[in-house]
Protein backbone atom coordinates (compact mmCIF):
# COMPACT_ATOMS: atom_id res chain seq x y z
CA UNK A 1 0.00 0.00 0.00
CA UNK A 2 2.97 2.33 1.05
CA UNK A 3 4.80 1.65 -2.32
CA UNK A 4 1.52 2.51 -4.15
CA UNK A 5 0.78 5.65 -3.00
CA UNK A 6 4.25 6.56 -3.34
CA UNK A 7 4.50 5.44 -6.89
CA UNK A 8 1.73 7.50 -7.44
CA UNK A 9 2.47 10.69 -5.85
CA UNK A 10 6.39 10.53 -7.49
CA UNK A 11 4.51 10.04 -11.25
CA UNK A 12 1.61 13.19 -9.83
CA UNK A 13 4.14 15.64 -8.87
CA UNK A 14 2.75 18.12 -11.56
CA UNK A 15 -0.45 18.00 -10.35
CA UNK A 16 -2.24 20.51 -7.51
CA UNK A 17 -1.63 19.48 -3.93
CA UNK A 18 -5.46 18.65 -3.58
CA UNK A 19 -5.66 16.28 -6.73
CA UNK A 20 -2.46 14.37 -5.72
CA UNK A 21 -4.33 14.04 -2.27
CA UNK A 22 -7.49 12.54 -4.07
CA UNK A 23 -5.55 10.17 -6.37
CA UNK A 24 -3.10 8.76 -3.84
CA UNK A 25 -5.66 8.34 -1.49
CA UNK A 26 -8.09 7.08 -3.73
CA UNK A 27 -5.48 4.51 -5.63
CA UNK A 28 -4.86 2.90 -1.95
CA UNK A 29 -8.55 2.02 -1.05
CA UNK A 30 -9.03 0.69 -5.03
CA UNK A 31 -5.71 -1.46 -3.84
CA UNK A 32 -7.07 -2.78 -0.82
CA UNK A 33 -10.93 -3.20 -2.31
CA UNK A 34 -8.81 -5.58 -5.11
CA UNK A 35 -7.04 -7.32 -2.24
CA UNK A 36 -10.56 -8.08 -0.57
CA UNK A 37 -11.56 -9.16 -4.07
CA UNK A 38 -8.87 -11.90 -4.92
CA UNK A 39 -9.25 -13.32 -1.50
CA UNK A 40 -12.79 -14.03 -1.99
CA UNK A 41 -12.65 -15.26 -5.56
CA UNK A 42 -14.13 -12.16 -7.78
CA UNK A 43 -12.63 -11.51 -11.56
CA UNK A 44 -10.01 -9.03 -11.45
CA UNK A 45 -11.41 -7.17 -14.19
CA UNK A 46 -13.33 -4.36 -12.03
CA UNK A 47 -9.70 -3.27 -10.39
CA UNK A 48 -8.33 -3.11 -13.81
CA UNK A 49 -10.79 -0.47 -15.00
CA UNK A 50 -10.68 1.07 -11.33
CA UNK A 51 -7.38 1.25 -11.87
CA UNK A 52 -7.28 2.73 -15.37
CA UNK A 53 -7.94 5.91 -13.98
CA UNK A 54 -4.99 6.68 -12.20
CA UNK A 55 -3.06 5.39 -15.11
CA UNK A 56 -4.69 7.80 -17.22
CA UNK A 57 -3.81 10.57 -14.66
CA UNK A 58 -0.33 9.29 -14.50
CA UNK A 59 0.15 9.29 -18.60
CA UNK A 60 -1.16 12.56 -18.90
CA UNK A 61 1.67 14.23 -17.18
CA UNK A 62 4.04 12.17 -18.77
CA UNK A 63 2.53 13.49 -22.30
CA UNK A 64 -0.49 13.13 -24.93
CA UNK A 65 1.38 9.86 -26.56
CA UNK A 66 1.59 7.53 -23.35
CA UNK A 67 -2.28 9.11 -22.21
CA UNK A 68 -3.45 7.36 -25.94
CA UNK A 69 -0.96 3.97 -24.92
CA UNK A 70 -2.82 3.72 -21.35
CA UNK A 71 -6.24 4.02 -22.97
CA UNK A 72 -5.11 1.62 -26.15
CA UNK A 73 -3.95 -0.83 -24.09
CA UNK A 74 -7.38 -0.34 -21.24
CA UNK A 75 -9.70 -0.60 -24.44
CA UNK A 76 -7.76 -3.62 -25.77
CA UNK A 77 -8.45 -5.27 -22.42
CA UNK A 78 -11.42 -4.68 -22.01
CA UNK A 79 -12.19 -6.28 -25.17
CA UNK A 80 -10.20 -9.24 -25.12
CA UNK A 81 -12.05 -9.91 -21.55
CA UNK A 82 -15.45 -9.29 -22.98
CA UNK A 83 -14.63 -11.53 -25.78
CA UNK A 84 -13.52 -14.34 -23.60
CA UNK A 85 -16.03 -13.48 -21.60
CA UNK A 86 -18.76 -14.30 -24.29
CA UNK A 87 -16.92 -17.59 -25.30
CA UNK A 88 -17.40 -18.61 -21.66
CA UNK A 89 -21.13 -17.87 -21.16
CA UNK A 90 -21.84 -19.91 -23.93
CA UNK A 91 -19.83 -23.06 -23.23
CA UNK A 92 -21.05 -22.74 -19.52
CA UNK A 93 -23.10 -20.63 -17.10
CA UNK A 94 -19.91 -19.36 -15.20
CA UNK A 95 -20.82 -15.76 -16.57
CA UNK A 96 -23.66 -15.97 -15.18
CA UNK A 97 -22.17 -16.08 -11.51
CA UNK A 98 -19.51 -13.26 -12.28
CA UNK A 99 -21.96 -10.91 -13.79
CA UNK A 100 -23.55 -10.88 -9.95
CA UNK A 101 -20.51 -11.04 -8.28
CA UNK A 102 -19.78 -7.58 -10.38
CA UNK A 103 -23.16 -5.86 -9.69
CA UNK A 104 -22.57 -6.22 -6.15
CA UNK A 105 -19.33 -5.21 -5.90
CA UNK A 106 -20.09 -2.40 -8.05
CA UNK A 107 -23.12 -1.41 -5.48
CA UNK A 108 -21.09 -1.61 -2.17
CA UNK A 109 -17.61 0.37 -3.95
CA UNK A 110 -17.04 3.88 -5.29
CA UNK A 111 -18.07 4.48 -8.60
CA UNK A 112 -14.50 5.83 -9.18
CA UNK A 113 -13.25 2.02 -9.58
CA UNK A 114 -16.10 1.19 -12.26
CA UNK A 115 -14.95 1.87 -15.93
CA UNK A 116 -18.37 3.86 -16.84
CA UNK A 117 -17.50 6.21 -14.78
CA UNK A 118 -13.31 6.47 -15.04
CA UNK A 119 -12.77 8.98 -17.50
CA UNK A 120 -15.33 11.09 -16.19
CA UNK A 121 -13.48 11.11 -12.88
CA UNK A 122 -10.26 12.11 -14.55
CA UNK A 123 -11.80 14.77 -16.25
CA UNK A 124 -13.21 15.91 -12.54
CA UNK A 125 -9.88 15.86 -11.48
CA UNK A 126 -8.83 17.98 -14.19
CA UNK A 127 -10.87 20.23 -13.52
CA UNK A 128 -10.13 20.72 -10.45
CA UNK A 129 -6.48 20.86 -10.53
CA UNK A 130 -6.81 23.88 -13.56
CA UNK A 131 -9.43 25.79 -10.69
CA UNK A 132 -6.82 25.66 -8.22
CA UNK A 133 -4.14 26.44 -10.55
CA UNK A 134 -6.29 29.71 -11.11
CA UNK A 135 -6.83 29.92 -7.51
CA UNK A 136 -3.22 30.24 -6.85
CA UNK A 137 -2.31 32.86 -9.44
CA UNK A 138 -4.74 35.25 -8.04
CA UNK A 139 -3.75 34.68 -4.43
CA UNK A 140 0.11 35.33 -6.12
CA UNK A 141 -1.06 38.26 -7.34
CA UNK A 142 -2.89 39.69 -5.15
CA UNK A 143 -0.10 39.40 -2.43
CA UNK A 144 2.44 40.73 -4.48
CA UNK A 145 0.36 43.94 -5.35
CA UNK A 146 -0.45 44.32 -1.33
CA UNK A 147 3.14 43.80 -0.08
CA UNK A 148 4.04 46.76 -1.82
CA UNK A 149 1.90 48.92 0.73
CA UNK A 150 2.84 46.67 4.25
CA UNK A 151 5.66 46.65 6.12
CA UNK A 152 8.05 44.09 4.82
CA UNK A 153 9.08 43.47 8.91
CA UNK A 154 5.58 42.15 9.80
CA UNK A 155 4.30 38.51 9.10
CA UNK A 156 0.83 39.41 7.52
CA UNK A 157 -1.83 36.99 6.23
CA UNK A 158 -0.03 37.03 2.60
CA UNK A 159 3.28 36.05 4.39
CA UNK A 160 1.10 32.84 6.45
CA UNK A 161 0.34 31.81 3.03
CA UNK A 162 3.60 32.00 1.64
CA UNK A 163 5.50 29.75 4.24
CA UNK A 164 2.64 27.18 4.24
CA UNK A 165 2.53 27.11 0.72
CA UNK A 166 6.39 27.12 0.69
CA UNK A 167 5.98 23.77 3.13
CA UNK A 168 3.33 22.09 1.32
CA UNK A 169 5.68 22.67 -2.33
CA UNK A 170 8.68 21.43 0.05
CA UNK A 171 6.74 18.50 1.01
CA UNK A 172 5.69 17.38 -2.43
CA UNK A 173 9.37 17.66 -4.09
CA UNK A 174 10.69 15.70 -1.43
CA UNK A 175 8.25 12.90 -1.67
CA UNK A 176 9.61 12.08 -5.44
CA UNK A 177 12.61 12.65 -4.70
CA UNK A 178 12.28 10.28 -1.83
CA UNK A 179 9.35 7.96 -2.32
CA UNK A 180 10.17 5.80 0.71
CA UNK A 181 9.41 8.39 3.13
CA UNK A 182 6.42 10.09 1.07
CA UNK A 183 3.90 8.83 3.37
CA UNK A 184 5.54 10.21 6.25
CA UNK A 185 5.21 13.44 4.61
CA UNK A 186 1.52 13.19 3.31
CA UNK A 187 1.04 12.19 7.42
CA UNK A 188 2.75 15.25 8.64
CA UNK A 189 2.19 18.01 6.02
CA UNK A 190 -0.20 17.05 2.71
CA UNK A 191 -2.83 15.87 4.82
CA UNK A 192 -3.79 18.76 6.38
CA UNK A 193 -5.36 22.04 5.08
CA UNK A 194 -3.42 24.51 7.10
CA UNK A 195 -0.02 25.01 9.09
CA UNK A 196 -1.32 24.60 12.51
CA UNK A 197 -3.22 21.45 11.78
CA UNK A 198 0.27 19.80 10.85
CA UNK A 199 2.01 21.67 13.71
CA UNK A 200 0.24 19.58 16.22
CA UNK A 201 0.00 16.37 14.56
CA UNK A 202 3.99 16.42 14.23
CA UNK A 203 4.02 17.41 17.87
CA UNK A 204 1.35 15.14 19.35
CA UNK A 205 3.01 12.15 17.76
CA UNK A 206 6.34 13.36 19.56
CA UNK A 207 5.61 14.74 22.80
CA UNK A 208 3.10 11.53 23.27
CA UNK A 209 3.33 8.69 25.73
CA UNK A 210 1.37 6.20 27.38
CA UNK A 211 -0.45 8.20 29.15
CA UNK A 212 -0.85 11.31 26.92
CA UNK A 213 -2.26 10.17 23.42
CA UNK A 214 -1.62 11.50 19.95
CA UNK A 215 -5.24 12.18 19.58
CA UNK A 216 -5.76 13.76 22.90
CA UNK A 217 -2.58 16.31 22.27
CA UNK A 218 -3.78 17.24 19.46
CA UNK A 219 -7.10 17.74 20.45
CA UNK A 220 -5.27 20.48 23.02
CA UNK A 221 -2.81 21.91 20.32
CA UNK A 222 -5.71 22.65 18.08
CA UNK A 223 -8.25 24.33 20.54
CA UNK A 224 -4.80 26.40 20.81
CA UNK A 225 -3.48 27.26 17.80
CA UNK A 226 -6.71 28.16 16.53
CA UNK A 227 -8.21 30.31 19.04
CA UNK A 228 -9.90 33.19 18.77
CA UNK A 229 -8.76 36.72 19.99
CA UNK A 230 -5.68 38.33 19.83
CA UNK A 231 -3.78 35.70 21.63
CA UNK A 232 -4.24 33.33 19.08
CA UNK A 233 -3.23 35.61 16.55
CA UNK A 234 -0.20 36.11 18.04
CA UNK A 235 0.63 32.86 18.50
CA UNK A 236 -0.09 31.90 15.02
CA UNK A 237 2.41 35.23 13.97
CA UNK A 238 4.84 33.77 16.24
CA UNK A 239 4.76 30.26 14.42
CA UNK A 240 5.73 31.29 11.32
CA UNK A 241 7.77 34.02 12.09
CA UNK A 242 10.29 31.00 14.04
CA UNK A 243 9.69 28.93 10.48
CA UNK A 244 11.42 32.17 8.62
CA UNK A 245 14.13 32.57 11.45
CA UNK A 246 14.97 28.87 11.32
CA UNK A 247 15.04 28.81 7.23
CA UNK A 248 17.09 32.14 7.33
CA UNK A 249 19.43 32.25 9.76
CA UNK A 250 20.37 28.39 10.43
CA UNK A 251 22.59 27.07 7.57
CA UNK A 252 21.98 23.55 8.09
CA UNK A 253 17.90 24.16 7.68
CA UNK A 254 18.10 23.66 3.83
CA UNK A 255 14.00 24.55 3.15
CA UNK A 256 11.01 25.37 5.89
CA UNK A 257 9.32 21.92 6.14
CA UNK A 258 12.60 20.59 7.25
CA UNK A 259 12.38 23.07 10.23
CA UNK A 260 8.60 22.06 10.78
CA UNK A 261 9.62 17.98 10.53
CA UNK A 262 13.16 17.54 11.62
CA UNK A 263 14.59 20.52 13.98
CA UNK A 264 14.41 19.63 17.56
CA UNK A 265 14.94 23.14 18.66
CA UNK A 266 12.34 24.31 16.51
CA UNK A 267 9.75 21.90 18.07
CA UNK A 268 10.53 22.84 21.57
CA UNK A 269 10.15 26.55 20.71
CA UNK A 270 6.66 25.72 19.42
CA UNK A 271 5.11 23.56 22.64
CA UNK A 272 6.59 25.67 24.98
CA UNK A 273 4.30 28.45 23.38
CA UNK A 274 1.05 25.67 23.37
CA UNK A 275 2.16 25.18 27.33
CA UNK A 276 2.44 28.89 27.89
CA UNK A 277 -0.94 29.82 26.59
CA UNK A 278 -2.54 27.14 28.27
CA UNK A 279 -0.22 28.64 31.58
CA UNK A 280 -1.98 31.57 31.16
CA UNK A 281 -5.43 30.06 31.07
CA UNK A 282 -4.63 28.74 34.38
CA UNK A 283 -4.58 24.90 33.33
CA UNK A 284 -1.27 24.86 35.47
CA UNK A 285 -0.68 21.12 35.75
CA UNK A 286 -1.43 20.69 32.04
CA UNK A 287 1.46 22.83 31.26
CA UNK A 288 4.10 21.42 33.89
CA UNK A 289 3.18 18.14 32.37
CA UNK A 290 3.85 19.28 29.10
CA UNK A 291 7.20 20.96 30.19
CA UNK A 292 8.00 17.20 31.37
CA UNK A 293 7.59 16.11 28.50
CA UNK A 294 9.27 18.71 25.97
CA UNK A 295 12.11 17.99 28.79
CA UNK A 296 12.52 14.38 28.50
CA UNK A 297 12.10 14.21 24.52
CA UNK A 298 13.73 17.45 23.26
CA UNK A 299 16.31 17.59 26.38
CA UNK A 300 15.06 21.27 26.68
CA UNK A 301 14.37 22.87 29.95
CA UNK A 302 11.63 25.97 29.24
CA UNK A 303 9.17 27.18 32.53
CA UNK A 304 5.98 27.70 31.02
CA UNK A 305 5.72 31.02 32.72
CA UNK A 306 8.53 32.33 30.44
CA UNK A 307 7.37 34.57 28.08
CA UNK A 308 8.98 34.60 24.41
CA UNK A 309 8.53 36.88 21.53
CA UNK A 310 8.36 35.97 18.30
CA UNK A 311 11.24 34.84 15.74
CA UNK A 312 13.36 33.20 18.19
CA UNK A 313 15.88 30.67 16.99
CA UNK A 314 17.35 27.96 19.45
CA UNK A 315 19.75 26.15 17.38
CA UNK A 316 20.34 22.49 18.13
CA UNK A 317 18.86 22.91 21.79
CA UNK A 318 20.25 20.53 23.74
CA UNK A 319 20.63 21.90 27.42
CA UNK A 320 18.93 25.15 27.30
CA UNK A 321 17.72 26.35 30.38
CA UNK A 322 14.72 29.27 30.39
CA UNK A 323 13.59 30.24 34.18
CA UNK A 324 10.08 31.35 34.93
CA UNK A 325 10.63 34.92 35.52
CA UNK A 326 13.05 35.18 32.27
CA UNK A 327 11.50 37.59 29.10
CA UNK A 328 13.25 37.40 25.81
CA UNK A 329 12.42 39.85 23.35
CA UNK A 330 11.67 39.23 19.36
CA UNK A 331 14.15 38.05 17.02
CA UNK A 332 17.08 36.57 19.58
CA UNK A 333 19.10 33.57 18.44
CA UNK A 334 19.99 31.28 21.70
CA UNK A 335 22.67 28.43 20.71
CA UNK A 336 22.85 25.21 22.45
CA UNK A 337 23.66 24.72 26.42
CA UNK A 338 22.70 28.86 27.13
CA UNK A 339 21.55 28.94 30.72
CA UNK A 340 19.36 31.96 31.66
CA UNK A 341 18.58 31.41 35.30
CA UNK A 342 18.54 32.73 38.60
CA UNK A 343 21.15 32.91 41.50
CA UNK A 344 19.47 30.27 43.72
CA UNK A 345 19.54 33.25 46.76
CA UNK A 346 16.53 35.86 45.17
CA UNK A 347 12.95 35.19 44.68
CA UNK A 348 10.00 36.57 43.12
CA UNK A 349 11.15 38.01 39.96
CA UNK A 350 15.11 36.97 39.43
CA UNK A 351 15.73 36.12 35.92
CA UNK A 352 17.11 37.92 32.82
CA UNK A 353 15.30 40.02 30.59
CA UNK A 354 16.68 39.82 27.14
CA UNK A 355 16.69 42.76 24.47
CA UNK A 356 15.80 42.16 20.93
CA UNK A 357 18.26 41.17 18.38
CA UNK A 358 20.53 39.76 21.44
CA UNK A 359 22.86 36.73 20.09
CA UNK A 360 23.79 34.48 22.89
CA UNK A 361 26.51 32.16 22.29
CA UNK A 362 26.84 28.71 23.33
CA UNK A 363 26.95 27.36 26.75
CA UNK A 364 26.85 30.65 28.06
CA UNK A 365 25.64 31.56 31.59
CA UNK A 366 23.34 34.62 32.23
CA UNK A 367 22.44 34.91 36.34
CA UNK A 368 19.84 36.97 37.67
CA UNK A 369 17.56 40.02 37.66
CA UNK A 370 19.60 41.87 34.96
CA UNK A 371 18.77 43.05 31.49
CA UNK A 372 20.81 42.16 28.35
CA UNK A 373 20.21 45.47 26.49
CA UNK A 374 18.99 45.04 22.58
CA UNK A 375 21.56 44.32 19.66
CA UNK A 376 24.52 42.97 22.22
CA UNK A 377 26.22 39.82 22.08
CA UNK A 378 27.49 37.50 24.69
CA UNK A 379 30.51 35.11 23.84
CA UNK A 380 30.13 31.23 23.94
CA UNK A 381 31.18 30.33 27.66
CA UNK A 382 30.73 33.50 29.15
CA UNK A 383 29.18 33.74 32.94
CA UNK A 384 26.86 36.88 32.85
CA UNK A 385 26.52 38.59 36.47
CA UNK A 386 25.83 42.39 35.35
CA UNK A 387 23.81 44.09 33.05
CA UNK A 388 25.11 44.34 29.23
CA UNK A 389 24.76 47.96 27.31
CA UNK A 390 23.29 47.92 23.72
CA UNK A 391 25.16 46.65 21.02
CA UNK A 392 28.24 45.75 22.95
CA UNK A 393 30.23 42.37 23.32
CA UNK A 394 30.66 40.74 26.82
CA UNK A 395 33.25 37.90 27.35
CA UNK A 396 34.85 36.03 29.57
CA UNK A 397 33.78 34.51 33.43
CA UNK A 398 32.84 36.93 34.80
CA UNK A 399 31.97 38.82 31.88
CA UNK A 400 33.34 42.31 30.33
CA UNK A 401 32.82 44.39 27.75
CA UNK A 402 35.30 43.30 25.00
CA UNK A 403 34.12 45.71 22.03
CA UNK A 404 31.16 47.07 20.01
CA UNK A 405 29.41 44.61 17.32
CA UNK A 406 29.58 44.86 13.87
CA UNK A 407 26.63 44.34 13.28
CA UNK A 408 23.44 46.63 14.86
CA UNK A 409 21.54 43.36 14.58
CA UNK A 410 23.69 40.20 15.40
CA UNK A 411 20.96 37.82 16.08
CA UNK A 412 19.88 38.05 12.29
CA UNK A 413 23.56 38.35 11.04
CA UNK A 414 24.58 35.50 13.46
CA UNK A 415 28.00 37.32 13.27
CA UNK A 416 30.35 36.44 16.09
CA UNK A 417 33.04 39.32 15.30
CA UNK A 418 33.64 42.24 17.25
CA UNK A 419 35.22 45.81 16.74
CA UNK A 420 37.79 46.77 18.93
CA UNK A 421 36.36 49.54 21.39
CA UNK A 422 39.20 52.32 20.68
CA UNK A 423 37.53 54.80 22.50
CA UNK A 424 37.35 52.64 25.58
CA UNK A 425 41.24 51.53 25.20
CA UNK A 426 42.43 54.92 25.17
CA UNK A 427 39.67 55.85 28.17
CA UNK A 428 41.23 52.79 30.33
CA UNK A 429 44.84 53.67 29.76
CA UNK A 430 43.97 57.13 30.77
CA UNK A 431 42.84 55.95 33.53
CA UNK A 432 45.19 53.40 34.70
CA UNK A 433 48.15 56.26 34.00
CA UNK A 434 46.27 59.23 36.14
CA UNK A 435 46.34 56.30 39.12
CA UNK A 436 50.11 56.06 38.96
CA UNK A 437 50.46 59.31 38.83
CA UNK A 438 48.10 59.64 41.54
CA UNK A 439 50.09 56.96 43.91
CA UNK A 440 53.36 58.54 43.42
CA UNK A 441 52.02 61.86 44.31
CA UNK A 442 50.63 60.18 47.62
CA UNK A 443 54.47 58.46 47.94
CA UNK A 444 56.06 61.81 47.45
CA UNK A 445 53.62 63.84 49.83
CA UNK A 446 53.86 61.26 52.79
CA UNK A 447 57.76 61.61 51.74
CA UNK A 448 57.74 65.35 52.58
CA UNK A 449 55.53 64.97 55.23
CA UNK A 450 58.21 62.98 57.25
CA UNK A 451 61.34 65.01 56.15
CA UNK A 452 59.08 68.24 57.24
CA UNK A 453 58.40 66.38 60.56
CA UNK A 454 62.32 65.81 61.29
CA UNK A 455 63.17 69.39 60.02
CA UNK A 456 60.78 70.66 63.11
CA UNK A 457 61.16 68.39 65.58
CA UNK A 458 65.85 69.26 65.40
CA UNK A 459 64.26 73.36 65.23
CA UNK A 460 62.67 72.60 68.74
CA UNK A 461 65.52 70.64 70.31
CA UNK A 462 67.87 73.39 69.74
CA UNK A 463 65.30 76.24 70.98
CA UNK A 464 64.73 74.23 74.16
CA UNK A 465 68.76 74.43 74.60
CA UNK A 466 68.84 77.76 74.42
CA UNK A 467 66.03 78.76 77.15
CA UNK A 468 67.78 76.36 79.07
CA UNK A 469 70.51 78.42 78.85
Amino acid sequence: SALGRTRTTARTGAMSTAAAHRVVARGARAWRAERARAHHGAPREPWVRGARCVAMRAAKDDGRGAREKTSALSSSSSSSSSSSSSSSSSSSGEMTANEIMDALWADAHPKYLQSDVGDSFCEDVDLADENERRRDATAIASSSSSSSSSSSSSVNEDDEDFVWRAIREEALRDAAVEPMLSSYLYASILSHETLEQSISFVLANKLADSTLLPTQLMEIFNSVLMAEGEGGRELREALRADILAFKERDPACIGYSHALLLLKGFHALESHRIQHALWTRGQDLMALAMQSRISAVFTLDIHPAARLGKGILIDHGTGVVIGETCVIGDYVSILQGVTLGGTGKATGDRHPKIGPHVLIGAHSTVLGNITIERGSMISAGSLVLKPVPPHTMVAGSPAKVVGKVRNQRPALAMDHHVTPMAPTFCADLEAAVRKQVQEENERWRARDESVRYTVLTADEKRRRRRDRR
